[in-house]
C-alpha cells in the first residue's frame, strides 16, 4: 500500500453516504477500511456476454434432457401432427 500522502482522496458527493461513512468510523475505523470492505463484498464484474450464452446453454441442456426421458415433440413434429401441407388444421 502506498504511503497516505500519495494516495488518491476519497470524494464523497452524496450526504446519505457521507452520513453512513460517517457511522461506519465512529468505531475507529479508516474511511479507506470500510469502503475496501464495501467493494470486497461487491461480486466481481463479469462478462455478462458469456453470462447469458452459458445461461441459454444450460436451459437448452435441460431441454434436451426432458426430450430424452419422455417424448415431447419437437415443433416440427408438432406442426406435421396438427397442420395439412396448406397450412389447415387436420
Amino acid at each position: 500500500m502506498r504511503p497516505r500522502r500519495q494516495q488518491t482522496p476519497i470524494t464523497i458527493r452524496s450526504d446519505k453516504a457521507a452520513a453512513k461513512l460517517a457511522l461506519l468510523t465512529g468505531t475507529g475505523r479508516s474511511q479507506a477500511e470500510v469502503i475496501e470492505d464495501a467493494l470486497d463484498r461487491l461480486p466481481a464484474p463479469g462478462n455478462d456476454e458469456e453470462d447469458g450464452e452459458r445461461f441459454i446453454e444450460e436451459l437448452l441442456e435441460i431441454g434436451r434432457r426432458a426430450r430424452a426421458r419422455s417424448h415431447i415433440p419437437t415443433m416440427e413434429e408438432f406442426d406435421a401432427a396438427t397442420y395439412d401441407e396448406r397450412g389447415l388444421l387436420r
